[in-house]
């Protein structure tokens, strides 16, 4: 039979995942930034330079914050379940001992 090994930094180590989602969040900011420099520096949109530009960079934009909420979603959701996992193996093993010790 295998045995389950937990690493004892576990919650650490998922907890690392929370920290890059709050870095992808500051991005997200930047982003959005940027976003309203751009349509700052196009000006009127009814300028043919202006909608070139815009034509562009609106796209690209909007991607591009949508992949990092992607990716911030995945980060938050696998912090949220790793720390689910760790309790799950505390309370195992708080059990496992508990039945130990009427045993």
């Amino acid at each position: 039979m295998s045995e389950l090994s937990v690493p004892s930094d576990l919650r650490l180590r998922f907890s690392r995942f929370g920290q890059a989602e709050q870095v992808l969040a500051r991005l997200d900011d930047a982003i959005d930034q940027i976003h309203e420099l751009n349509l700052a520096g196009a000006g009127d949109t009814s300028d043919e330079i202006a909608q070139v530009y815009r034509s562009k960079v609106d796209g690209p934009t909007a991607n591009l914050k949508t992949l990092v909420g992607t990716v911030r979603a995945v980060l938050l959701m696998t912090d949220d379940n790793g720390q689910q996992a760790d309790n799950t193996f505390d309370q195992g093993e708080s059990d496992a001992g508990n039945r130990g010790r009427r045993w």
